[in-house]
């Protein structure tokens, strides 16, 4: 065989073995719809109004921080959990709503931009409305479940009477 004739056969083998690996490749995984992903955030407002620091805590990945204004870190489920529990046994809340602005994905990470309602009983017994805009960041757990792993919101403004 002549070098021109076995370059060819070398190419034409090179391009068989490189079209039969992109046929074997995995697909890309199609990114996670913002229901998917605004989801865990109202799972976890639903917790907070039942009260039940536990449910809200089961919305985060085991070794996830959150970022709370003005406050250290607090990482970790247990901590977490011990957190929201302080905050509903002392912030006078009463209820809250969520409103997701953009999510996004790729592969197994995740975000959720948004904002927030809480409204708060005040020490004068009135409810006040505390504005908060936040950003998680989301990671799909081993049984393809979206759980926070990062939490981090502020307040718009002041609390205003509602």
């Amino acid at each position: 065989m002549k070098i021109n004739q076995l370059s060819l056969v070398l190419a034409a083998l090179a391009a068989a073995l490189l079209f039969t690996a992109s046929c074997n490749s995995p697909a890309k995984e199609k990114p996670a719809t913002a229901e998917e992903l605004s989801k865990v955030n109202r799972d976890f407002v639903k917790a907070l109004n039942a009260r039940d620091a536990t449910a809200a805590a089961n919305c985060y990945a085991v070794d996830a921080i959150i970022l709370p204004p003005g406050q250290p870190n607090v990482t970790g489920h247990e901590a977490i959990q011990k957190y929201w529990q302080g905050f509903l046994d002392g912030a006078g809340y009463v209820d809250g709503t969520v409103s997701t602005i953009a999510t996004g994905s790729n592969g197994d990470l995740g975000y959720e931009i948004g904002t927030a309602d809480l409204h708060l009983k005040g020490p004068d017994g009135k409810i006040m409305t505390e504005k908060i805009k936040y950003t998680i960041v989301l990671k799909r757990n081993a049984e393809g479940k979206w759980l926070q792993t990062y939490d981090m919101w502020n307040p718009v403004a002041e609390p205003m009477a509602k």
